[in-house]
């Protein structure tokens, strides 16, 4: 067994947790109810036997709206909470422990009119009306009984004057504790409201932050995004001594295929090719968009060696894709050039080397990985000196 199933709480069922909740705070308050009958004993009003089939019956009861809650069977019915089976059993067993309580059987009226107060926060007044209807019959039912049982002991005005009392105050209370429940469901309503208002606003902030990241065709990162990554990295690569490679990538001969196949082919070619790039490479690394057919890759600790073992799997990728739904005969491939990132050298300078690279790429035949030369380390402040 595990501990889980050990646990006064039910651990990944926040309704559940708040239902157990509510049903100790009704177990204290039979506790408390328990304790006043057991002063009524304690001052001579009630029998030992009386108290005993009390505290048994609460106990059983009580133990069984447990098990019930605690297991989920409470899932099955159409008032999960039990509030009105709550609210019911109690009063009947106040309802018989006041037969038997002689004088001090008024005092049971004021514990029914706190019992009531428990499903102010779960009832309609309609379930007020019901309750109350079915406690104010059996309290007549009651008085009836011990009319007829103990008429020596019995006062029957003063009981019906009870009685329309208790009436009364029930009427008034369902109709305030009515209001509270409208006004607790209105709250409930706006609170859902406001979560699904919230939950909209999530997902707009996050397209909006998408729309400012990503290129809009091919969904891939923006030239902006882009620089600023790069900038970040280099100043990240100048504090741990790490390494990173920047390529250019450009489609080869790309104003063919819009002349060929229109401005919606050469759409979908972009969007075929970056998404091919974009899943072959590790999650550390960067690919975007920098402008028309051109793309850069960030390729976040790796040597030039390694760039250009990525490059040539990218390249191979490209290659191999189909265009079915433009033209089956059409093929399209990349030219790459690389460039490895020098310390203390501005950004934009290993980009334009990387450029040229893809330059060399372009006038040695197309369809193939360059990389640039990588110049000699700069120097340190200090070791300048």
């Amino acid at each position: 067994m595990t501990l889980a199933r050990l646990s006064l709480f039910p651990p990944d069922d926040p309704t559940q947790r708040m239902r157990l909740r509510r049903f100790f705070v009704g177990g204290a308050a039979h506790l408390m109810n328990l304790a006043f009958v057991l002063l009524c004993w304690r001052l001579g009003f009630l029998g030992a036997d009386i108290v005993a089939v009390y505290a048994a019956v609460a106990l059983a009861f009580n133990l069984m709206v447990y098990a019930t809650l605690r297991s989920g069977l409470n899932k099955r019915f159409r008032d999960p909470s039990l509030t009105f089976f709550q609210m019911f059993v109690p009063s009947l067993l106040g309802l018989y422990v006041m037969y038997f309580a002689g004088p001090a059987r008024g005092a049971f009226l004021l514990l029914g009119l706190a019992l009531f107060s428990f499903g102010m926060f779960r009832f309609r007044t309609r379930d007020f009306v019901l309750l109350g209807v079915l406690i104010l019959a059996l309290y007549a039912l009651l008085i009836g009984l011990l009319w007829h049982y103990h008429p020596d002991s019995t006062q029957p005005r003063l009981e019906l004057l009870l009685w329309a009392a208790y009436a009364l105050t029930l009427a008034q209370f369902g109709f305030l504790a009515g209001m509270v429940g409208e006004l607790r469901r209105k709250v409930s309503d706006k609170n859902q409201e406001l979560a699904s208002q919230n939950t909209e606003l999530q997902t707009a902030l996050r397209r909006i932050n998408d729309m400012a990241i990503r290129d809009e065709l091919t969904g891939v990162y923006n030239r902006r995004f882009l620089m600023e990554r790069i900038t970040e990295e280099s100043v990240r690569c100048l504090r741990s001594g790490s390494v990173f490679c920047l390529c250019m990538l450009d489609i080869d001969f790309f104003k063919k295929v819009n002349d060929t196949h229109g401005h919606l082919g050469g759409d979908a070619v972009l969007r075929s090719v970056a998404a091919s790039a974009a899943k072959t490479l590790r999650q550390a690394d960067l690919f975007g968009r920098y402008g028309g057919e051109e793309f850069v890759l960030l390729l976040n600790d790796t040597t030039l060696e390694g760039a250009l073992t990525t490059a040539e799997r990218l390249r191979a990728q490209v290659e191999s894709l189909r265009f079915d739904d433009i033209a089956p005969e059409l093929r399209v491939t990349i030219s790459i050039g690389i460039a490895e990132h020098v310390r203390r050298t501005d950004p934009a300078a290993t980009l334009q080397r990387a450029d040229a690279a893809l330059y060399r790429a372009k006038e040695s035949g197309r369809n193939r990985s360059v990389c640039a030369p990588t110049p000699a380390p700069v120097p340190a402040p200090d070791q300048a000196r």
